[in-house]
């Protein structure tokens, strides 16, 4: 009856240090999956992040043309004001009749359009 009780207790034992081995690997191979499927997410997200960066900085390049050109366009206004400005101070410093100073500020608007 020893033997049997001892070796009941032995079999349990292993049984009880198997049963917990098992569940240790496995808890672990659920960890390892979900990390894995973790880093996978991340490698997603960062691609993709990647390829709205590029666009992003795409963008502003063409951002930068377009703001280069505005200003240019406006400096090209800017002159095209200070000569009517010009106009207008000699009409007035000199008097000249209204129908020069009209063909003179049509000449003007012409070359500002």
């Amino acid at each position: 009856m020893m033997i049997t009780g001892t070796l009941i207790a032995g079999v349990s034992a292993t049984v009880a240090v198997l049963g917990f081995a098992f569940t240790r690997y496995r808890e672990f191979k659920q960890d390892t999956e979900a990390l894995e499927r973790r880093i996978g997410d991340l490698q997603s997200e960062q691609k993709l992040l990647k390829q709205r960066l590029d666009k992003i900085e795409n963008e502003q390049v063409v951002l930068e043309s377009e703001l280069k050109n505005v200003q240019m366009k406006i400096n090209e206004i800017d002159v095209k004001l200070s000569r009517v400005l010009t106009i207008l101070e000699l009409q007035h410093e000199k008097q000249l009749r209204p129908a020069y100073l009209s063909i003179q500020l049509i000449g003007c608007l012409l070359i500002v359009t």
